[in-house]
């Protein structure tokens, strides 16, 4: 079970898990086949003969097994360090967890990102793929997804759960002037409150914060 799933809270739903994109393995690729290339190129241009020429073919030989062996291992710990990170939007928030040796988490509640940017080269609109930046309130105030599979579906679903917390529709009670007038009552509210707290959704300033504004109301 992946690290989004196992902390999943009552009620919470995966909305989309996004993917690295598959050029990140380009680099390691890119020497692997040079060094393909070059044990080739010797077989076919340097002479199996006795004399100077043949001197050439060994070194050549070593020079391209470096090389691929060196690309091998590069792709072999691209697919080993990427597959710690893990990507998710839900139904409450954005995850976006990192690290091979440390582990990052940053857990972003859906009504806190302000704006989102996809960034995508030439090559990365024609293999659908771009770096997708989120503008959240808050001191470190940009998250970065590098280069994942389909930018513009993140940016998509965002926008289509964000706009409903952008209306003041979060749950807690800070419903706009155009929102349903039912509410849930002040003690489920603040039950609410306090597992998104417990969850991390909240911060502890946040969950005071909406705990007294809730308390006033009874």
């Amino acid at each position: 079970m992946s690290y989004v799933e196992k902390n999943l809270t009552p009620g919470e739903e995966i909305l989309l898990q996004p993917r690295y994109h598959w050029v990140r393995f380009v680099p390691g690729a890119s020497v692997a086949v040079l060094g393909v290339a070059l044990a080739a190129a010797s077989g076919l241009f340097v002479p199996a003969a006795e004399g100077i020429e043949s001197g050439l073919r060994s070194p050549l030989l070593i020079v391209a097994g470096v090389l691929f062996l060196a690309g091998f291992l590069g792709m072999a710990w691209r697919a080993l360090a990427d597959s710690f990170d893990e990507f998710a939007i839900t139904s409450y928030r954005v995850i976006r967890k990192s690290g091979f040796v440390t582990r990052s988490v940053r857990q972003i509640p859906l009504e806190k990102v302000q704006d989102v940017n996809v960034r995508s080269t030439l090559g990365g609109r024609w293999l659908s793929y771009g770096d997708v930046e989120l503008q959240t309130a808050g001191s470190d105030s940009t998250v970065v997804f590098p280069r994942i599979l389909h930018p513009e579906k993140f940016r998509n679903v965002l926008f289509t759960h964000t706009r409903p917390q952008a209306a003041g529709r979060d749950g807690l009670g800070d419903s706009s002037a155009t929102a349903p007038p039912s509410r849930a009552p002040v003690e489920e509210r603040l039950k609410e409150a306090e597992r998104l707290y417990k969850t991390g959704v909240l911060s502890e300033a946040e969950y005071q914060e909406k705990r007294q504004a809730l308390i006033k109301e009874l």
